[in-house]
């Protein structure tokens, strides 16, 4: 299941996803984005900010943290998702953070980050702080999506700094680490493919999901639902308002999912969606 995974000879870009975009669907990005830099442990880390300029400039605005896959980076994961353009429609400001050896310290996956026990959670909470300081977001709705290896380190923030977080959503990820100890409750998207070859949405993936549900205190027996391609399991009522969610893609693999497709969703309106749907963190309480 895990996504070490260039070592089964995949090819090198699989973990990263695929944009997939329909012809005559192609959404170029509304502006450059800016350039920026971090140093944590010693080590400068990078990332990429896209604000709309339509945003006021006097009012925190919310924000999603969308962290690339395994051998990807972050102008990957900015062209392949349309976060951007999402953010000029929605009213958010996006950041592409980006994890060294394109990779993320994810718990038990994956690459360099991994291996040599890169303190990538360290990275992106000193992240926040800097984007609450200087770039006018909410720090009470910062949000948190992934692919794949970016998935699975979304799930593990959510464990480790859920008093910085409102929501996570993670796209072909899942829960890898031993322990999560969240200290409120967080909701929680799982968006998988259930022929997924790298990231099996499997019994392990599935288990993930049942723990976030205990953990966040929701009903034990989850609400079932199809529409179309797209099986739903959903974890309700839960603490605080908050929602657990599992939403398989039936017969679709290890991508971004591509909006338009017929009978697919678009993963990045499902993910925003979601988001704007979820209780900030002012709502909780730890």
């Amino acid at each position: 299941m895990l996504c070490v995974l260039a070592a089964l000879s995949i090819s090198a870009g699989a973990c990263g996803g695929t944009t997939a975009t329909p012809p005559g669907h192609e959404v170029q990005s509304p502006s450059a984005t800016q350039e920026g830099t971090l140093t944590v442990s010693g080590q400068a880390r990078t990332y990429l900010l896209f604000r709309p300029p339509s945003l006021d400039a006097d009012q925190p605005a919310p924000v999603v943290l969308a962290l690339h896959g395994f051998t990807s980076n972050a102008v990957g994961m900015e062209t392949m998702t349309l976060l951007d353009a999402q953010a000029v429609k929605s009213g958010f400001v996006v950041v592409y953070p980006e994890g060294l050896a394109r990779s993320w310290n994810a718990g038990r996956c994956c690459g360099d980050a991994q291996s040599k026990d890169i303190d990538d959670v360290a990275f992106i909470s000193q992240l926040i702080d800097s984007l609450a300081k200087d770039a006018r977001i909410d720090p009470k709705r910062v949000f948190v999506t992934g692919m794949s290896n970016g998935g699975m380190m979304a799930h593990r923030l959510a464990c480790e700094i859920s008093d910085r977080i409102a929501a996570v959503a993670s796209v072909s990820g899942g829960l890898m680490v031993d322990a999560c100890h969240p200290t409120r409750s967080i909701s929680i998207l799982e968006m998988h493919g259930t022929a997924d070859p790298l990231v099996r949405l499997d019994q392990q993936l599935t288990d993930g999901m049942r723990q976030w549900a205990s953990l966040d205190g929701c009903a034990p027996t989850p609400k079932v639902s199809q529409d179309g391609d797209i099986a739903t399991t959903m974890w309700t009522p839960c603490r605080e308002g908050v929602t657990v969610m599992l939403q398989a893609v039936v017969g679709a693999g290890h991508s971004w999912f591509a909006p338009n497709a017929p009978a697919r969703p678009g993963a990045t309106g499902v993910v925003w969606d979601f988001f704007s749907h979820a209780p900030s963190r002012a709502a909780t309480t730890n």
